[in-house]
């Protein structure tokens, strides 16, 4: 395993899609059974950042009641959200320019991780 480069703390705060990267993000179960973490580190600023999927909840994956409203077939209990959703920079750092009213605190970047059967991250 290689070490992860350092964490840029003068990336500028912008809110910007990064599309799909082929970055090294893990998933975990979290501590109360009822929830996925995926943890790496932003494509962008380098910060280790973790995000927690609650299963169940729309918007976290297909079991959640918006799934059942818009007739989409449930998924099995634990729908991988490295394949399914969108990941924020969740840092902890407020960047330079960060809004006071920024949703997440971090460098602003948003990506989804490439699915590993087409050769990208696990």
């Amino acid at each position: 395993m290689t070490a992860a480069p350092a964490h840029d703390f003068a990336t500028v705060y912008a809110e910007r899609d990064l599309g799909e990267v082929p970055a090294d993000f893990n998933r975990r179960t979290g501590p109360d059974g009822r929830a996925v973490v995926v943890e790496g580190h932003c494509p962008c600023c380098r910060g280790r950042t973790a995000t927690e999927f609650r299963r169940g909840v729309p918007g976290t994956g297909t079991k959640g009641v918006l799934s059942r409203l818009l007739h989409r077939t449930p998924a099995a209990d634990d729908a991988d959200p490295l394949a399914t959703e969108v990941l924020f920079c969740e840092c902890g750092y407020p960047h330079p320019r960060q809004p006071a009213d920024a949703v997440f605190v971090g460098c602003g970047a948003s990506w989804r991780v490439r699915d590993t059967a087409s050769g990208g991250a696990p």
